[in-house]
This record gives structure tokens, C-alpha cells and sequence, in this order.
């Protein structure tokens, strides 16, 4: 074993990795040194807020994910792998709205509107704001996020005692020549004056100097638009004067105001509120101004400058400057705590009491749709004028219940350590979720031929829809394509607006429905309950009654049923019993894997080869035969049998209905596989419960086996279930198999004792 090594040793080799990586992030700069970088990279040291937010999401980059409407870009920036913690799952549309708008204030050349988040409570739009402004942090600390503000530096070599070195033959200059003062030791300067603004160094180039060498330096890049805080952009008022004092006193030579200039990397933070603020509900102002020449560091000032007074500011706008303010529930402060906004947005300037502040920051906000529709229709005026400097963003509870799934797998189990979580718990949760949230589909704005099936959708079929393409059973080749290439159309469908009492709801499918915040609680609720060790489906089922009971809480629950069971919540034809067999359908098809009664990949490779028969009978060529060697016709006995079995009602067309099913599959999932068990759900299932008819007396026996084995009690003479050595043996192997971690959900699951009883005795009572 090596010795350990000395504290000593351990603080010197911290104290070199903080010197290096102070060194690596340039902390510290010359004017000179941060203008070599300026020339070097224009379009990072000459960017506004919204150029630096888009190149944040360009930075982190993107990938492809699909949602009902088809393939759609998903930022990395809301993965937060920067960071290792919660990210936001789901919301890609809300994502890519949110990107459009920064582009659109990037090709404008100035951010003039207030990006509004908005949608129902629980929607995770504080969660979307929050991983922004997280990895917004994590990119100020890279070289492509590099940030720069700067200070005033006076070297303590004056002329007069107590002088900070305006006037006169200032600070010894014939002795320090042209070297800037920014790497003076602490002990060389008599006062250091930082801007709480945090002004960048280019507002030091004066406005017409600074447009010709932009313009210069960004001519081979026409494609970066200079924005106007850029090119017209000025310093605060304090650092004005302190400017304008210091050239006055060189008699002009700009190269010796800039000696005085200390440049230092900006790194956003939300801890310390630097270009990084959350402005909760308040009756507060967001920014003031106040009087600083009486501070010591203000003691001794030029007398260019006489008998005038200079300014600081501070506030929330103050410390979100460079970066992005977050107005949190905007709509719930009155309406005169946020009207500056409306010039703010679009001036890029607060006036204060004494000053007029500057801007250069990103306006974000989330709201309530309750209170973003009641200030649209009792203060219309207001609305009108404010609309017209938001930029709208809907971000509604997910529709796809395995997104939403992955929400209650990575975030609640940290929450529950100690307690075992059953198999299809967070599935079934997700599914009836979704399911609250879903609205009839109107048949009559679909084609004629598809109005019936658009009419008979049920709130299960419309969620397997829209998470897995998975068309409802009883449908004609013809209407289950028509069907999955409605999909995209139906997932941007509008609505009436939904109204409780005199309340309203929202006007898209997501505006109102059980929240994943309150259906969070709800498994936590589970896991309160006294003794509890594991979390199962029935243990879910009772906390999800109880949750609907809470009506007064919830207006949404009081909205009457529609449709084919839309809205309806509990009893007969609700979307919990839709969930609650749902449940029943996986605990059954886990027992009949477990017992080797199911091998989905027999089904899938049946269904493939008969695919390939079907495409060469339809195309009237032959097809090679890998047992032969030789081309042979496809064979009809083969298609006919299985025909026989998806469908017994199968007609001339059937083969070619097939073909176009799978080809409307592929319009909305280009570059994939065909997923014949997702396209063709009904045939599959139909092709199981064949199998299963056969096989439904040994699945009962081998239920009831599993049950004695979990007992407690040994088995007693002859009293037990008669099953033969080939059945006891897969009972015994399907007992191993469910207590042992299987695939289920998507991740590795796995059975209690406790939760496997609870499951077969419930399974069977109700199916066998």
C-alpha cells in the first residue's frame, strides 16, 4: 500500500490546477491583449445576448427525435449533461420555437419582444427556463462562451497624496510608459472602479470608430448580422465620465485612457445573479439608480468633472444585464409593475430616476394560461399592447406517454430510495396521464372516408397513436393507413375552448388534465402510506381515486365526458379503466414471456417473411429460395393461412392495403426500419390471441403453481394444482424469471414477492 500523499503536497497541486485554469481562461486582459482577441474572432467578442443565447443551443448542438408530428430536432442544451441534473424531458416544439425566436431577434439585429412561456401549471416551463439558464452557466465557461467586461484601474504612484490620478502629469506615466495597468500588483493601485452593468469592452471604441472595424472584421462572414447595441451601444454613465475625465486630462491620446482599462472574463452565474436573474412575483422595481460619489473610491475626483454627481444602479435588470432575465408567473404581478417592459423590449433602455440604463438582455417569462387568458379578456386594451412585444411560446403537458414515463423514472426514484417501485407502475401512471389530457378529435376535419374511424377513437387508441403509431383492432388496411397519416394533422388540431363553470380551460390538446408535478405527488403519496415496501399498479390505482376526489382543486376534473370515453375519468368506459386493463394486458403477456408461451421475435420474423412474399406476389416476381438455391413463386398457401388468422374478413385488396400501410408508416419515420408490431398492432395481436386461446388452460394452471410457490406454506398432498414435469418446470423457471430483473418499461425492472402475488391474483380473477 503507498503512502498517502502530505497535505502540504495536496494544496500545492489544487493551488497549480486553479493558477493553470486561470491562466487557460484568460481572466485577466489588457485592452490590448482582449483587442487581439476581438480582431481574431469577431462574432464571439461582438455578439448581443441573443447571439450569444443561440450560439449557446448551436454549441450543445442537436439531434433528431420523433413526437407524433414525425422527426423533429432536439437541443442537448436541455439534456443538461453539462451538469449532471434534471433535465427536460420532452417539449421539442417548445424547444424550437424557443431557437426560431432567438434567430429572428439575431437576424433583426436586436431582441425587441419578451419571449412568453406559457400552458397549463406543471407543464415544466420554470424546468425549460431553468436548464437555459444552466447551461448558459456552463457555456460562459468555455472558450467559444467567452465573456468580457471591464474595470478602471489607478496605480497608486501619483502626483499629489490621496490622488487617484485625474489631472496633472498623472501616475508617473514617463516611468510606466505605454504598459497598461491591468497586471498591476494589489499594492501598486490606489482604487479599482468595476461597472455593476457590466459594460464590454467594445463600448470603449467609440460608436463611429467601432462600426468601420466591425464592419472590417466581420466583411468575410455576411451571414453575422451586427446588432445595434453592438454598433450603437454606450457606456453607462459613471464609466462615461470616467472616460471622457481621463481623455480630457491625456489631452485625446485614447492609448493612454486605455492603460487604465483591466479587462476580466464574465462568467454567468445565477448564484451570484451575473447575467443570470429569476424575478419572482413581486411589487417591487426591477432597477434604480443612486448617487456613489461619496464612496471611497469615488474620494478624490477630477476637476473636469467639478461638482457633478455619479450614479450606480442595481436591481434585477442591473444584474441580468448581458445575459437573460426570467420573469417567473409574469401575469400574476399587476399589470403596472411590468409595463416598462413594453418600451424596455422594445428600446433596449429603462429609464431611471437619474439615468437612462442600457440594455443588453434577453426578456423570458413563463405564465399561467388561466391568468394569460383572463388578462386577454378583462383588461383587452393592455393585452393589445403588450401582445405585440411577446413572443408566444406554448409549452402544454406532454401527449406521449413514453416520454412522459422517463420523467417519473429519472426523477421520482431518487426520491424513493428504499422503496420498491413494481413493474408498469410508471408506465400505467404516464398512460392514464396522457389520457386526462386528450380531446375528441373533430371527424369533420378529416376526409370523408376516415370520419367513422376519427369518430370511434377511444382515449387509449388516441395515446397508443400518438406514442407508438399503433393503430386501433378492427380497422381495413385502407383505414388504419389513412389513419396513421392523419397522426401529424390531429397532433396540431385546434379546439373550442374547453370552459368549467366560467372558467376556461385552454384551446389545445394539453392545456388542462392531470399535471406530472401533481401525479409526482401522487407516487409519493403511495410511498407515505404505512408499511409500504413496494409501489404496485393496484397500490397506484387506490391514490389516483383519492386524487380525483379532489375536485375543488382541480376545475378540469369537472368537465363532463365526450366523445368515447374523453373526460371520462372514473366508472365504466373512463380512461381508468382503459389504464386498468392496459395493466391487466402487460401483467398477462409478462407471465405468458416468463413461462415461454411468447416468442415475439417467432411473430416478428413470421410477419417479415410474409411482407416479402406479399411485395413479389404484388410485383409478379419470383423470389430467391435459400434452401433450393433457386428463384421460386411466393407462396400463396403460406400468405392465405396467415391471412386466415389477422383477418378472416380479408379481401382482394388486403396484400396491397398492407404495402401502403407500411409506406405511410415511413412518411412520418424516414430512415427507419419498419416497426411491423407498432404498423401492424391489431394483425400482431390478433396472431397472440390465437396462440393464447390455445394456450389459456396451461397459463391458468401455471398461475396458480407460481401462487403456491410464493406461499408462505408448503404444498400439501394432492391438494395442489396437477400440472405435469414439463408444466412445473415452467412454473418454476416463469417464478425465477418475474423475481429476477427483466426488460419492462423500456429499463430493468423487476418483481417484489409481495408485488408478483398481488399481480397473479389479481390477473387471475380477472382474466382467467
Amino acid at each position: 500500500m503507498t503512502d498517502a500523499p502530505p497535505p502540504k503536497d495536496r494544496i500545492d497541486a489544487i493551488a497549480g490546477a486553479v493558477a493553470e485554469e486561470f491562466e487557460v481562461t484568460r481572466r485577466l486582459l489588457s485592452f490590448d491583449e482582449w483587442f487581439e482577441l476581438l480582431c481574431k474572432e469577431p462574432r464571439i467578442h461582438a455578439r448581443n445576448a441573443a447571439q450569444y443565447l443561440r450560439d449557446a443551443f448551436d454549441y450543445f448542438g442537436s439531434r433528431e427525435v420523433r413526437n407524433p408530428s414525425g422527426k423533429v430536432s432536439r437541443f442537448r442544451l436541455f439534456d443538461c449533461e453539462f451538469d449532471g441534473g434534471h433535465r427536460l424531458v420532452g417539449q421539442e416544439a417548445a424547444q424550437n420555437d424557443l431557437y426560431e425566436a432567438l434567430e429572428g431577434f439575431c437576424r433583426i439585429g436586436r431582441t425587441n419582444k419578451l419571449i412568453l412561456l406559457h400552458g397549463p401549471n406543471g407543464s415544466a416551463k420554470t424546468t425549460m427556463l431553468e436548464a437555459l439558464q444552466r447551461a448558459l452557466e456552463a457555456y460562459s465557461r468555455t472558450e467559444s462562451g467567452a465573456l468580457y467586461r471591464f474595470s478602471w484601474l489607478f496605480p497608486s504612484k501619483t502626483a499629489r497624496s490621496g490622488s487617484i490620478g485625474f489631472g496633472g502629469a498623472p501616475f508617473g506615466v514617463s516611468e510606466l510608459g505605454d504598459v497598461s495597468y491591468a497586471r498591476l500588483s494589489t499594492e501598486a493601485i490606489d482604487a479599482r472602479v468595476s461597472d455593476e452593468v457590466k459594460d464590454p469592452p467594445l463600448f470603449l471604441i467609440p460608436p463611429a470608430q467601432r462600426a468601420r472595424l466591425l464592419e472590417d472584421l466581420c466583411a468575410s462572414q455576411p451571414d453575422f448580422v451586427l446588432s445595434d447595441v453592438v454598433l450603437h451601444g454606450d457606456l453607462t454613465q459613471r464609466n462615461r465620465r470616467i472616460f471622457d475625465a481621463l481623455l480630457a486630462s491625456y489631452r485625446g491620446e485614447l492609448r493612454k485612457v486605455l492603460q487604465h482599462v483591466q479587462v476580466e472574463r464574465l462568467f454567468l452565474s445565477r448564484t451570484y445573479r451575473s447575467g443570470l436573474v429569476t424575478v419572482e412575483p413581486k411589487q417591487t422595481v426591477d432597477a434604480r439608480s443612486f448617487p456613489v460619489t461619496g464612496d471611497r473610491s469615488f474620494a478624490s475626483m477630477p476637476a473636469s468633472i467639478g461638482g457633478q454627481v455619479l450614479f450606480g444602479c442595481q436591481g434585477d435588470l442591473v444584474d441580468a444585464n448581458r445575459g437573460v432575465v426570467n420573469y417567473s408567473d409574469l401575469l400574476k404581478r399587476p399589470y403596472e409593475h411590468y409595463k416598462y417592459l413594453l418600451t424596455a423590449t422594445e428600446s433596449g433602455q429603462v429609464a431611471l430616476d437619474h439615468v437612462v440604463l442600457g440594455l443588453d438582455v434577453v426578456f423570458t417569462g413563463s405564465a399561467n394560461d388561466l391568468n394569460l387568458l383572463e388578462f386577454r379578456t378583462l383588461r383587452p386594451g393592455e393585452y393589445q399592447s403588450l401582445r405585440g412585444r411577446l413572443e408566444l411560446i406554448a409549452v402544454p403537458y406532454l401527449l406521449d406517454y413514453r416520454v412522459e414515463r422517463r420523467v417519473y423514472q429519472e426523477q421520482v426514484g431518487d426520491l424513493l430510495r428504499g422503496i420498491h417501485i413494481a413493474p408498469h407502475v410508471t408506465a400505467i401512471l404516464a398512460l392514464w396521464g396522457v389520457m386526462t389530457r386528450l380531446r375528441p378529435p373533430n371527424p369533420a376535419a378529416y376526409p370523408s372516408k376516415l370520419r367513422a374511424v376519427i369518430g370511434g377513437l377511444t382515449p387509449i387508441a388516441k395515446a397508443d397513436l400518438y406514442s407508438y403509431g399503433r393503430v386501433p383492432s378492427g380497422l381495413t388496411s385502407e383505414e388504419a393507413r389513412e389513419l396513421l397519416a392523419a397522426v401529424p394533422q390531429m397532433f396540431e388540431e385546434r379546439f373550442p375552448m374547453a370552459v368549467v363553470g366560467d372558467q376556461p380551460l385552454g384551446d389545445y390538446e394539453g392545456s388542462f388534465g392531470a399535471s406530472v408535478r401533481d401525479l409526482k405527488r401522487v407516487l409519493l403519496a403511495v410511498a407515505a402510506e404505512p408499511q409500504i415496501r413496494s409501489i404496485t399498479v393496484p397500490k397506484l390505482f387506490r391514490e389516483l381515486r383519492r386524487y380525483l376526489g379532489d375536485t375543488a382543486n382541480h376545475r378540469w376534473m369537472g368537465m363532463g365526458p365526450q366523445g368515447r370515453g374523453f373526460h371520462n375519468l372514473d366508472g365504466e368506459g373512463s380512461v381508468t379503466e382503459a389504464a386498468w386493463e392496459r395493466w391487466l394486458d402487460l401483467s398477462d403477456r409478462e407471465v405468458r414471456e416468463a413461462m415461454g408461451l411468447v416468442d415475439e421475435a417467432r411473430y416478428r420474423e413470421l410477419f417479415r417473411k410474409y411482407v416479402v412474399h406479399v411485395s413479389h406476389h404484388i410485383k409478379r416476381e419470383r423470389l430467391f429460395d435459400p434452401v433450393t438455391g433457386n428463384l421460386a413463386d411466393p407462396d400463396e398457401s403460406f400468405m392465405r393461412n396467415l391471412e386466415k388468422t389477422m383477418d378472416p374478413k380479408a379481401g382482394p385488396t388486403f396484400r396491397a392495403d398492407v404495402l401502403s400501410r407500411i409506406g405511410a408508416w415511413a412518411l412520418s419515420h424516414p430512415e427507419e426500419e419498419p416497426d411491423y408490431p407498432a404498423i401492424f398492432a391489431d394483425y400482431f395481436a390478433r396472431l397472440r390471441e390465437d396462440y393464447y386461446r390455445q394456450q389459456k388452460g396451461t397459463v391458468a394452471k401455471g398461475i396458480a403453481r407460481i401462487l403456491e410457490l410464493l406461499s408462505d406454506e408448503p404444498r400439501r398432498g394432492d391438494g395442489g394444482v396437477s400440472l405435469s414435469a414439463a408444466e412445473e418446470e415452467k412454473a418454476r423457471h416463469a417464478l425465477v424469471v418475474l423475481l429476477g430483473e427483466h426488460d419492462a418499461d423500456g429499463r430493468r425492472d423487476r418483481h417484489t414477492r409481495e408485488s408478483l402475488r398481488e399481480t397473479l391474483v389479481l390477473l387471475s380473477k380477472h382474466r382467467y
